[in-house]
């Protein structure tokens, strides 16, 4: 089975540049070929844990880099090749959807952080277009609506 892909800019750094990179650095390693949204939740995991504020709440409910990126190994694989072209990311429509859900939710004049990818996520847990990045929550055995209130809590107090 072939997943549909398309390509595009590498973001700024005001847009989630960190976040791309780290996400196709995954997916490279685990020989995807492509982003996906579960790669996309794995960098944006593995940064939020490097943030007390979040680490908290990840540890909570129970969403560890080294959890996501077992249940994520499930779901990723497919070992397809994808194009390289330099200041540009190969990734699945589910994974622009995701980027785009946490561009709307930094705001115009924001950046895109770790937590906005996260709760990009979790705002697209009902979305099938999502990809398996809300499978991978599911795994965990996560309550995606408590954690998304508890990850929101800790972004006001920060």
């Amino acid at each position: 089975m072939q997943t549909a892909s398309l390509s595009v800019p590498v973001p700024t750094l005001r847009h989630g540049r960190e976040i791309v990179l780290l996400a196709e650095q995954e997916s490279r390693e685990t020989g995807f070929g492509f982003l996906d949204a579960e790669h996309l939740l794995l960098a944006a995991v593995t940064l939020c844990n490097g943030m007390p504020r979040f680490r908290q709440v990840l540890e909570t409910h129970g969403v560890t880099p080294e959890r996501v990126r077992v249940a994520s190994s499930v779901f990723v694989g497919a070992r397809t090749a994808a194009p390289h072209a330099a200041d540009q990311v190969a990734c699945t429509p589910a994974a622009a959807r995701v980027l785009a859900r946490a561009a709307r939710l930094a705001g115009p004049a924001g950046r895109v952080r770790p937590h906005h990818v996260v709760l990009a996520v979790l705002d697209g847990i009902d979305d099938p277009f999502t990809g398996a990045a809300h499978d991978v929550l599911d795994q965990l055995g996560v309550d995606p609506r408590r954690f998304r209130r508890a990850l929101r809590r800790a972004v006001r107090q920060a």
